[in-house]
């Protein structure tokens, strides 16, 4: 990897997202603190996954990373420029270097369009070329995610799932970003089709260099995803560290227990599987402390006085007082 290569091109600082609810005609207010306070980095050419139950920020860091929503706090950084001071022409340009694919294949794309315009509207939209040259990308690019030539003219509601995510990620390439934030990109896909698609999303990374933001519940998609993983829970960063590392040692107890719940049919990667207790806290209400506290089978009196910061321990980063 070249040194340009290694140099972050999407940085999240201390990231928070509050929302502002209403509880009934005569209720106070309240905040639900959907993420508080998320930092990490990605490189050209490396995958960053983002694990953790439902509820726990995944999909509100994703809409915060692709601009969709404004950070309550903190700061986003593409390619060094801080997207909170850029002007609107900057902007927009910061816009097109951070896409999306989404989970769900059948919603993605505009019935009433071809493939090929699907394609070709995102260069329209940014004013990219000539129609001709338009047309010859979003040919190309049909072809690199493993389509024919004679799907450039056809409607999406002719395609399987598998080829409907295929046209989604060949879209959000087209503007040559240089993130992708995938949100759960394959969960609803059958899982005989998911390994062709995780293969094109390798094959692709490694041609195009692009950077990948993977959000997943899959642990085994992850493993095979991942360079570095980001752990959260209840909004927060819990535990970060390479791939191998994190699986083959998690530290913080909910990793550990998200880890003994994966099946797997090798005898000498089974766990003995941890059962947590209760339910996921209201982040109307979260628990004091620690926001795991309420839940974690290691849990001591100074876990509910005060919540941990992320700090280095054993070649990683974690929010656990017992890893201090």
């Amino acid at each position: 990897m070249t040194p340009a290569q290694t140099q972050p091109v999407l940085v999240a600082e201390d990231l928070h997202r509050h929302y502002p609810v209403r509880r009934g005609l005569f209720g106070r207010p309240a905040t639900v603190r959907a993420l508080a306070g998320v930092s990490f980095s990605v490189a050209a050419g490396q995958t960053l996954a983002v694990v953790g139950e439902s509820g726990c920020g995944k999909s509100t860091l994703a809409r915060l990373l692709t601009m969709i929503e404004p950070p309550s706090a903190g700061r986003l950084l593409i390619d060094g420029i801080a997207v909170e001071q850029a002007d609107a022409p900057r902007r927009r340009a910061l816009r097109r270097a951070v896409q999306i694919v989404f989970q769900n294949p059948y919603g993605a794309l505009n019935p009433r369009q071809t493939v090929g315009a699907a394609l070709i509207e995102p260069l329209a939209a940014h004013g990219e070329g000539d129609p001709a040259s338009r047309e010859a990308a979003a040919r190309e690019m049909l072809r690199r995610v493993g389509l024919r030539p004679e799907h450039f003219g056809r409607w999406p509601h002719m395609f399987s799932g598998g080829q409907r995510q295929r046209i989604a990620i060949a879209r959000a390439l087209m503007l040559r970003p240089r993130v992708l934030v995938l949100d759960e990109p394959v969960s609803a896909l059958d899982v005989s089709i998911r390994a062709q698609v995780l293969n094109l999303l390798v094959e692709l990374q490694q041609a195009l260099q692009v950077a990948y933001v993977f959000i997943s519940h899959d642990l085994g998609v992850v493993r095979h995803m991942a360079d570095e993983v980001l752990v959260m829970y209840l909004g927060r960063a819990v535990e970060q560290a390479p791939q191998a590392r994190l699986f083959d040692d998690p530290q913080h107890p909910y990793t550990q227990a998200l880890l003994s719940a994966t099946p797997t049919v090798d005898v000498a990667l089974r766990r003995q599987r941890i059962v947590l207790q209760g339910e996921l806290p209201s982040p109307l209400n979260p628990p004091q402390g620690c926001a795991f506290s309420s839940r974690c089978p290691e849990v001591r009196a100074a876990c509910r006085q005060s919540a941990p910061a992320l700090a280095e321990f054993a070649g990683r980063q974690v929010a656990c007082w017992l890893r201090r």
